[in-house]
């Protein structure tokens, strides 16, 4: 049975809507590596499991001044579903440079806003890549879904195809997703645990796009709608005096190439071995990598970090404990996340140093409002004229230099259409005139770095995906042991 209901956009889904600009397009790009499959067994995978939420077979229209979720009338898979051939002997490197590619291409906006691209000759298999446009779902919701189309061992169970079309996720669906054994980061199931429920940033939300932006200077509608009215405004105020990162290095002039690349495979024990040696966090190790291996561009390009920091952009998720399930997998669709901005300490070179800052200042952020009010703001931005959106989230844009996904994947190995999944990936779009995009994912005990980033100031990718991982066996038990050993000799000798 058809679901032929016109469902409104919400704010949140609006914004991401209208974000596109052609240097860079809101598109979620991921991608599994798999064991050689046939591809009518995969499509069929697709159309079985993946088109069972309705969203997939509608686009986004406007009408009369508002947003909707219309059917295509004239939906046909394989305007969506497509096997490709790279050229040549097909090793990373040509694949990198056609994902590189593909990023910057637009959709048909008269189809569904999503594609899905089976490459059939990949190192000895196959290479499936999913763009789906971010207004459609945000990634711990399509990790989801992506993961829902796959199995725990190799036989294929393919929902039937008569499965009713919805927007949230089917019981088979969930059962399957619960058995994933996901582990999400513990810093971010606290800023959800200290987080009001979505409905309560929605209200706040439009009660901000009633009354205009100047309704956040108000500490009364702050505790009507958060909770807690001097926090929040304070909050505010100091986003709003936080300066902008430098234009330099990571930030400046963008055009409409990308370049991407994502590191091989790394074993998860050998970064909770070093965290708990440590005694921080996997994800405070993972922060410390990325500040570590800025640190080594910016002195690379002759820059004094003396001092100096530089903010990322960290998605937290924000949904109410009645939308996610016991394993805190999302139950449907959307946009329902806020965002915290990370300070990256690139001027201590000290690995341990380095690690116990992000870590004193993670626990800081655990408390945080930030994600609540940015997610109120971006869902109140989408029901303003696209000029006044425009102008408050290039506001916040500015003050980071990029942005960073930590989406985690099962912890044991899935099969789609019978075939084994070697590897995952994704990649982030980047929002106003951010240039850079990193993704960490976990999946089947590896670990593994991506990166997108524009082409005229990132032209080497696998340069920064090695600083990442050098910076791993800098924060190894041994080097860290020396850095404490060359702190105490002084003290002792003093």
């Amino acid at each position: 049975m058809k679901d032929t209901a016109r469902k409104p956009l919400n704010g949140a889904d609006i914004a991401w809507l209208r974000m596109d600009s052609p240097c860079n397009l809101m598109i979620i790009n991921a991608m599994l590596i798999t064991e050689r499959m046939d591809f009518s067994d995969f499509r069929n995978t697709i159309v079985n499991r993946f088109l069972s939420f309705s969203r997939f077979l509608k686009r986004p229209v406007m009408s009369s001044g508002k947003y909707y979720w219309e059917d295509d009338p004239y939906f046909d898979v394989d305007n969506h579903v497509k096997k490709v051939a790279l050229p040549g002997a097909a090793d990373k490197k040509i694949l990198q440079y056609y994902l590189a590619d593909l990023v910057s291409v637009p959709f048909d906006e008269s189809k569904p806003l999503w594609q899905i691209l089976f490459v059939e000759n990949y190192k000895g298999g196959n290479a499936v890549i999913l763009r789906v446009h971010h207004c459609y779902a945000d990634g711990l919701a399509l990790i989801s879904v992506f993961n829902s189309i796959t199995d725990a061992s190799s036989n294929i169970k393919p929902l039937p195809c008569n499965a009713p079309k919805q927007e949230s996720f089917s019981d088979e669906v969930m059962n399957s997703v619960k058995n994933m054994n996901y582990e999400w980061p513990r810093y971010q199931q606290a800023l959800e645990s200290a987080a009001v429920k979505a409905d309560k940033y929605k209200s706040f939300a439009k009660k901000v796009s009633t009354d205009g932006i100047s309704i956040l200077k108000s500490q009364d509608v702050l505790k009507e709608f958060i909770g807690d009215g001097v926090r929040a405004a304070a909050e505010l105020a100091q986003l709003a005096i936080m300066p902008s990162d430098p234009k330099e290095v990571f930030k400046g002039r963008l055009g409409v190439r990308k370049t991407c690349a994502w590191s091989e495979p790394l074993n998860f024990d050998k970064f909770h071995g070093i965290a708990k040696v440590i005694g921080c966090k996997i994800n405070d190790l993972l922060l410390s990598c990325v500040a570590g291996a800025f640190r080594e561009e910016l002195i690379a390009a002759g820059k004094d970090v003396d001092g100096e920091n530089r903010h990322i952009t960290l998605p937290v998720n924000i949904r109410s404990e009645s939308e996610m399930d016991a394993g805190g997998v999302p139950e449907e669709l959307g946009n329902y996340f806020g965002t915290v901005f990370v300070s990256l300490p690139v001027d201590i070179e000290n690995p341990l140093e380095r690690v116990y800052k992000i870590k004193h200042d993670m626990i800081a952020l655990k408390q945080s409002l930030q994600p609540a009010l940015s997610y109120g703001i971006l869902y109140a931005a989408g029901l303003m004229p696209t000029g006044v959106q425009k102008t408050i989230l290039e506001s916040f844009g500015n003050k980071t230099s990029a942005v960073l996904s930590n989406v985690p994947g099962p912890r044991k190995p899935r099969y789609i259409a019978g075939a084994r999944i070697q590897e995952q990936m994704f990649w982030v779009p980047q929002t106003g005139d951010l240039g850079l995009g990193l993704s960490i994912i976990s999946y089947a005990g590896q670990i593994q770095f991506g990166l997108v980033g524009d082409a005229g100031l990132f032209p080497s990718p696998e340069r920064i995906i090695n600083r990442f991982v050098t910076q791993i066996d800098l924060h190894r038990t041994d080097i860290v042991a020396s850095y404490i050993e060359d702190l105490v000799q002084p003290t002792m000798a003093s």
